[in-house]
């Protein structure tokens, strides 16, 4: 089982834990509207690796891993959520943040051995990234203050991340910072569907949702600056892979209403995002390559001021 779909399944297993308490609570009013900022402060990483051996019997499967590590990114987005008729709601966010750091590591295989014979560090990243969710739901169960809604949607994640500076392993070729030398753009567009408890006890709000993706696709362009020659890798993006996958997200967050603040909800929470393909197609310099895979992560923890009616 995946970590993707063993998240989820904790979402469902803590929501029926934590109901029995919240269902003591009176029969609370579901509130009809919600608008929130939220601050999300998360590190991620995405790993991608392809095969060439079908072209080169001394090459390995997998022929070479890119991997982006340790992209630590700060994140602004807004929130809302609408009740329409007796039981439904449309609700959705959109993140708007900077990558501020992170390593960018390429590494190449020969079949004998196993052993990288070429290992390309990037040691300064930066970059933007974005997202837009939509999910339309509807409230299957309520008790006392306590709810679970089931819901689907749709979602678009892109991230895009430069690289500069260069060090490989043969130790005497080198770059500094100031060379842009990789760009990696990679988007996701997703189906999702999943399940939302939550629970209000006075003014404390508990909320978890586990969404599971059945299916994604994805586009990743590589733009290798320093390889643009012609009889090279040509002009950028000169390495695109196209394919599709699957994944999971999971949310959880505890809200506490303040009254004397205009009655608002001040919350803490996480949020952990994973992406993954094995499926998929990578084309440079003429040569199409099948992807072994593809994976995002990002993850990290949520503060928000949320105001409902």
């Amino acid at each position: 089982m995946t970590r993707a779909w063993r998240s989820f399944a904790g979402v469902l297993l803590l929501g029926a834990a934590t109901a029995p308490g919240f269902a003591q609570d009176t029969e609370a009013q579901a509130p009809r509207s919600e608008f929130g900022v939220r601050y999300w402060l998360a590190t991620g990483s995405t790993r991608r690796s392809h095969d060439a051996s079908a072209f080169d019997p001394t090459l390995a499967n997998p022929t070479s891993t890119l991997t982006y590590s340790g992209l630590q990114a700060n994140i602004g987005e807004l929130y809302a959520r609408q009740a329409f008729g007796e039981d439904w709601h449309v609700k959705g966010n959109i993140g708007i943040g900077r990558i501020n750091n992170g390593t960018f590591t390429d590494q190449d295989f020969f079949f004998i051995g196993g052993a990288p014979f070429m290992t390309q560090t990037v040691s300064s990243t930066d970059g933007k990234l974005g997202y837009v969710t939509v999910d339309v739901g509807r409230e299957v169960w309520r008790r006392g203050g306590s709810a679970i809604s089931v819901f689907a949607g749709f979602q678009e994640w892109n991230e895009s991340v430069d690289g500069h500076g260069l060090s490989d392993s043969f130790g005497p070729f080198g770059l500094g910072t100031e060379t842009l030398v990789i760009r990696n753009e990679l988007t996701w567009r997703s189906l999702r569907m999943g399940a939302e408890f939550r629970g209000t006890h006075g003014r404390t709000t508990f909320r978890v949702e586990g969404a599971l993706v059945p299916y994604a696709t994805y586009r990743n362009e590589d733009s290798h600056f320093l390889r643009q020659d012609v009889d090279d890798l040509g002009p950028v993006p000169n390495v695109i892979a196209t394919g599709h996958g699957w994944g999971g997200m999971i949310e959880a967050e505890l809200r506490r209403r303040y009254p004397q603040l205009w009655d608002v909800d001040l919350s803490v929470g996480y949020r952990y995002w994973q992406l993954d393909s094995t499926k998929g197609t990578q084309t440079q310099a003429g040569f199409e390559l099948p992807i072994v895979d593809l994976r995002s992560v990002r993850h990290g923890v949520l503060f928000a001021v949320t105001k409902s009616w």
